[in-house]
């Protein structure tokens, strides 16, 4: 019954990471959040997963994209899956459990727009951990100033 119930928490959580990923170029979206509140997206037009896109500075170029890989990378239990010029697929581990959470960057269309989405491999709920980390590197990448607020 236990393998049961891990099993069924696993499947309820759903797709973490982006299933349409292309193996080249930035042309898509990112997916949109499950029903869970484990989840934020800047691509969701539903309140409770919703966050703003990151507005950069200038239009991305390789040193700014190098700037948001290493930001990206330095935050909490960071290591990286997949990552090409306007695109990063990055795991997340948390400190304690050292549970899973995907957060995934693509640069919009325009090249002035970070789209992001967070979201926890297990789980209903967060307790917010995924938007303050969206937030956290927001605030990274505006110090370093290649982010507006």
């Amino acid at each position: 019954m236990r393998y049961f119930s891990v099993l069924l928490v696993l499947l309820l959580a759903g797709c973490t990471s982006t299933g349409n990923v292309p193996p080249t170029g930035t042309a898509f979206t990112l997916d949109d959040c499950p029903p869970f509140m484990n989840c934020v997206s800047s691509s969701s037009t539903v309140d409770r997963y919703a966050i703003e896109p990151i507005h950069l500075a200038q239009p991305l170029n390789p040193s700014s994209w190098e700037v948001i890989k290493a930001e990206a990378l330095a935050l909490p239990g960071a290591s990286l899956n997949e990552a090409r010029f306007g695109y990063a697929d990055i795991t997340c581990y948390s400190e304690f459990f050292h549970f899973p959470d995907y957060l995934e960057v693509l640069v919009d269309a325009d090249k002035q727009r970070l789209n992001v989405r967070s979201q926890s491999l297990l789980g209903f709920y967060d307790m917010g951990v995924n938007r303050r980390r969206v937030e956290m590197l927001r605030s990274q990448l505006i110090e370093r100033g290649v982010a507006v607020k």
